[in-house]
């Protein structure tokens, strides 16, 4: 089975860190990034997939998505977007994404939703 790559795009220190364990323990190999380090990493790392926080404090998920789809390395990753529910329903019909999970979700829903887009 080939190691897939997960960009994991948040701000707050102990998803990351929740999301870092979780994935590796599945097998996967997990980048981990803040608002706009996320474009260095994903152009440099071509991950298999991201995960992406919609809201930060410097850039938004919005945005970063934005600048990943208009890079052409990047446009063709797939981006599950993360937030509380209620945020999703009002802001992803504006981004180009492929998927969303909301916070909080069930180890089983992200390992499922993850496992699809690689």
């Amino acid at each position: 089975m080939p190691q897939y790559t997960v960009l994991v795009v948040d701000d707050d220190p102990s998803i990351l860190d929740f999301l870092d364990v979780a994935l590796t323990e599945q097998g996967y190999r997990v980048l981990t990034a803040v608002d706009g380090d996320a474009l260095r990493l994903a152009h440099l790392c071509r991950p298999n997939v991201i995960l992406l926080d919609l809201q930060m404090p410097v850039m938004d998920g919005a945005e970063i998505s934005r600048h990943l789809r208009a890079d052409a390395v990047t446009a063709h990753i797939p981006i599950i977007v993360m937030s509380a529910k209620d945020r999703l329903d009002t802001t992803v019909r504006t981004m180009s994404v492929d998927d969303q999970l909301a916070k909080p979700f069930p180890l089983r829903v992200l390992y499922d939703v993850v496992a699809r887009w690689c």
